[in-house]
């Protein structure tokens, strides 16, 4: 059986929700808003792999793009399938999962929906 403490791994973290199961991955959840992210700025650790859950709360349709993150996820939800929207779309009340293993960076999250300029988040690996 796996146990770990949460109050330790949570130290160093920004704004995310962070938990190590057994099988040694960590979840980030991503809420989408109409016209933002929240959290916007996330942290986690490379050494172990990441599952990131998108959901959207907002009242619009939503995208996730990131085009590393994306590609690191392998094969996963149907793209939009519109080249000028290459990110994962999003109905409102729908989530995504993705479950990757980053290498350390810096990588911008975004939603290219049209007037949604403004809408985008950094996940940090270290």
């Amino acid at each position: 059986m796996c146990r770990r403490t949460l109050g330790g791994l949570l130290t160093g973290l920004t704004l995310a929700v962070f938990v190590v199961s057994c099988d040694r991955t960590q979840t980030v959840s991503l809420t989408a808003e109409d016209f933002r992210f929240v959290p916007d700025l996330v942290r986690v650790p490379s050494s172990v792999p990441l599952a990131l859950t998108v959901f959207n709360a907002g009242r619009e349709i939503h995208e996730f793009d990131s085009p590393v993150l994306t590609y690191a996820a392998g094969p996963g939800p149907a793209q939009s399938g519109k080249a000028e929207t290459p990110g994962l779309r999003l109905a409102p009340g729908q989530s995504v999962r993705l479950v990757m293993a980053p290498p350390p960076g810096t990588y911008l999250y975004i939603c290219r929906r049209k007037g949604h300029a403004n809408m985008s988040g950094t996940l940090i690996v270290d």
